[in-house]
């Protein structure tokens, strides 16, 4: 369905019944790369600092202790670029299971060995998910900029150096066969003695922007069950989100806090239809 959108007559309503996923966008145009296939807008000629506040994420983990979260996902831009990313951490890890998302930049054998230590303080886990769209080292870096085919994979073998289980995050930026895609990773990291399951890589649906002018009609059997938002809320800076591949869509904008949000979201963004499509959790872990 490539360079099409799906629209709806009467968009579909999704209400929340139990925050399963907390996510946690730290920044937002901050970010140390400037990937071609990224959703957030900004200037590439220009660094922009747009940090969450600290006290926003304290507030909103205190609102929800005792809801049982599954899982707290921290995202960005890069989040290890947050000036408070090791506290933000520790507080995450005293209420649930942590995800980070990054590209693997800033993180060496240094910066492995301190998370182990800040993830050895707490009992809950903390998972690492490292961008990388090839094995190919030309290939990933025509994407995501030169160097950074280097540096996510010594993010990767750091991690398992320190015993993290790493998941791999890829942008399916070619539309190529899933399949295809595990297999090249598999084969690539067996070679380097990382025996890369299922649960290690995340295939991620790439949103081409020309797929908001193009339009399809709605599919009707659309699985709520199985969206992202269906459980999970994204806080930024800006308020509360729907979707974090919506968090500068003032059509997915939920309220300013976590508390008094509204659990009703509609199905009216055009990257609504990655979700739909696919019929899968894009941003939660797959074993969710």
């Amino acid at each position: 369905m490539e360079n099409q959108r799906l629209v709806f007559k009467t968009p579909p309503k999704v209400e929340l019944k139990n925050l399963d996923n907390l996510f946690f966008q730290l920044c937002t145009k901050t970010c140390n790369l400037r990937c071609k296939h990224c959703y957030i807008e900004r200037n590439p000629y220009k660094n922009e600092e747009d940090f969450i506040d600290l006290d926003k994420i304290k507030k909103t983990l205190i609102a929800l202790r005792g809801q049982n979260l599954k899982s707290i996902y921290l995202t960005g831009g890069e989040p290890l670029m947050h000036p408070d990313f090791n506290q933000i951490l520790r507080m995450c890890l005293k209420i649930s299971n942590t995800t980070v998302m990054s590209n693997g930049v800033m993180i060496n054998d240094k910066k492995a060995r301190f998370l182990r230590k800040i993830d050895d303080e707490s009992q809950f886990e903390t998972i690492y998910r490292i961008s990388l769209d090839s094995t190919n080292e030309l290939e990933n870096d025509a994407i995501r900029g030169r160097g950074s085919f280097r540096k996510a994979l010594v993010a990767i073998m750091s991690l398992l150096k320190y015993e993290f289980n790493p998941i791999i995050s890829v942008v399916n930026f070619k539309n190529r066969d899933r399949k295809e895609i595990f297999d090249e990773f598999q084969s690539y990291f067996f070679k380097k003695g990382f025996a890369l399951d299922d649960i290690n890589l995340k295939i991620i649906p790439y949103f081409r922007k020309s797929d908001e002018m193009a339009q399809i009609e709605m599919i009707d059997d659309v699985n709520i069950e199985k969206l992202d938002c269906y459980n999970s809320r994204i806080v930024s800076q800006n308020g509360v989100y729907a979707c974090p591949m919506l968090s500068d869509d003032y059509r997915a904008r939920l309220g300013s806090n976590i508390w008094d949000c509204s659990k009703i979201n509609y199905l009216d963004c055009e990257k609504c239809s990655i979700c739909v499509n696919s019929r899968q959790k894009i941003q939660v872990n797959d074993w969710m």
